[in-house]
C-alpha cells in the first residue's frame, strides 16, 4: 500500500475516533450535570474544554490525530517536491535523522524542567526543525544528482529547487512565531538564558538553506541558459548570449567563493553558540555528557578554523595566478576566438596559457578550493554531520 494512502486512512481514522470520543465525553458532562444550564456557550467554552482536557483519552487521541496530520504534510510535501525517492536518498534521510536527534536533542533532557508544557515544546522545537533539516539535505542532494545528468530538465531542476524555497519560508516562519508570537509566553514559562537556545538552530539552517539557494540557483540559470541555446538556431544570438554567459560565470564565482564562505562561517558559530549555551546552562562537570560535548564543541572550533585557513589559502592561490598570468586583453580575445579551456564558456576576462589555451577565474578557482581545502586541513577534524 502506497505510505501517502495510509498516512491519508490514519489521519481519517484518527480524526473519526477523537471526534466521537469528544461527543461522547461532551454527553456523559451534559448528563452528569457538570455544564450550567446544560449547553455549551461563550460563557462556559473554558469550563468545558478544562473538563474534555482533563480526560487521558482525550489527549492521547488529540496527540494521535496531530501526530498524523505532521506525518501526512510531510509525505505530501515529499511527494510534491521529490516524486518518490531512492533507496540511496531514504538510507541518508534515516542516518542523518538520528544523527541530528543525537547531536540536537540528546542535551535538551539535562536543561528542559521536567513539566509537560516543557517537554511538548521542546520536543515540537526539535521535530520541525529536524524535518527542515532533513528536507533542505534531501533537496541538496537531489540537485547535484541533476545537475550531473546530461538529461535534467530544467522544470526537474526547478520542482527541487523549489523544496529549498520551502525550507527558507518555512524556517523564516517559525523563527518570527518564536521571536514574535511566543516571546512573552516562552520568556514567562522559561529562563531567561534558555530563551536564546530557541533561535541558534533555526538561524543555522536559514544560512545553509540561503547558502544552497545561490550556489543551486546559479547552476539553474545556467541550466536554463544551455537549454535555450539548444533550441535556438540564431547564430548571433549565440554568440551574444555566449558573451553573457562568460560575464555572468565571472560574478558568479565571485560570488560563490565570498558569500559560501560567510555563510559557512555563520552557520558554524551558530552550532557553535548552541553546544556553549548548552555548556553555560548545565554548568562545569566531569561526566560522558559533558565529554561529548566538549568533544563536539573541539570538533566545531577545528571546522571553523579549517575553513577559514582554506579560504585565505584560495585568495593566495588566486592573486598569485592573477600576477603570474595577467588578463588578455580584448583585441587577443578577438584574435584568439575560443573558450575557457576548464568550463568550456566564452569569457570576457581570461588569461592566456603557455600552451595556447585559455582559462577564466572562476573556472580555476573552483580547482584551485579542493587543493586548498586538502593543504590546510591538517589534523583540523570537521564539525558534526547534523
Amino acid at each position: 500500500m502506497n505510505p501517502l494512502h495510509a498516512s491519508v486512512l490514519c489521519t481519517v481514522l484518527s480524526f473519526v475516533g477523537w471526534q466521537w470520543w469528544t461527543m461522547t465525553l461532551l454527553g456523559r458532562i451534559k448528563a452528569d450535570g457538570l455544564i450550567d444550564g446544560g449547553k455549551i456557550h461563550s460563557g462556559n467554552a473554558g469550563h468545558v474544554l478544562e473538563l474534555l482536557l482533563g480526560s487521558h483519552v482525550t489527549v492521547a487521541l488529540l496527540v494521535n490525530f496531530v501526530i498524523n496530520v505532521f506525518v501526512l504534510t510531510i509525505l505530501c510535501l515529499k511527494t510534491i517536491f521529490f516524486l518518490q525517492l531512492y533507496p540511496s536518498e531514504t538510507r541518508k534521510v534515516m542516518e542523518r535523522a538520528v544523527n541530528y536527534v543525537l547531536y540536537k536533542g540528546i542535551f535538551l533532557p539535562l536543561i528542559v524542567p521536567p513539566n509537560v508544557l516543557q517537554v511538548a515544546m521542546w520536543s515540537a522545537w526539535v521535530i520541525v526543525l529536524c524535518s527542515l533539516k532533513m528536507f533542505q539535505t534531501l533537496a541538496r542532494d537531489r540537485l547535484e544528482r541533476l545537475n550531473a545528468s546530461p538529461s535534467a530538465t530544467p522544470w526537474a531542476y526547478f520542482r527541487v529547487f523549489s523544496a529549498l524555497l520551502m525550507v527558507l519560508s518555512s524556517d523564516l516562519l517559525w523563527y518570527y512565531f518564536q521571536l514574535m508570537r511566543l516571546c512573552m509566553v516562552i520568556h514567562k514559562a522559561l529562563d531567561p538564558s534558555m530563551f536564546f537556545l530557541l533561535f541558534f538552530e533555526p538561524l543555522s539552517i536559514a544560512f545553509e538553506t540561503l547558502q544552497a539557494l545561490m550556489v543551486h540557483g546559479f547552476q539553474l540559470v545556467e541550466m536554463c541558459h544551455r537549454h535555450s541555446l539548444d533550441s535556438s538556431m540564431d547564430c548571433l544570438g549565440i554568440q551574444s548570449s555566449k558573451l553573457a554567459a562568460g560575464s555572468f560565470c565571472e560574478w558568479k564565482g565571485i560570488l560563490t567563493r565570498n558569500f559560501s564562505f560567510l555563510l559557512d562561517m555563520l552557520t558554524l558559530l551558530m552550532a557553535l553558540g548552541h553546544y556553549l549555551t548548552i555548556w553555560w546552562l548545565r554548568g562545569m562537570a566531569f561526566h560522558v555528557v559533558d565529554a561529548i560535548l566538549f568533544l563536539n564543541l573541539r570538533a566545531l572550533i577545528s571546522g571553523i578554523i579549517k575553513r577559514i585557513r582554506g579560504y585565505i589559502k584560495l585568495r593566495k592561490a588566486l592573486l598569485s595566478l592573477n600576477g603570474a598570468l595577467p588578463d588578455a586583453t580584448v583585441e587577443e580575445l578577438r584574435a584568439f576566438d575560443d573558450e575557457c579551456a576548464i568550463c568550456r564558456t566564452r569569457q570576457e576576462l581570461s588569461s592566456p596559457l603557455e600552451l595556447r589555451s585559455w582559462w577564466a577565474s572562476p573556472a580555476a578557482a573552483v580547482h584551485l578550493r579542493p587543493w586548498c581545502d586538502a593543504d590546510s586541513s591538517g589534523a583540523a577534524g570537521s564539525g558534526p554531520s547534523a
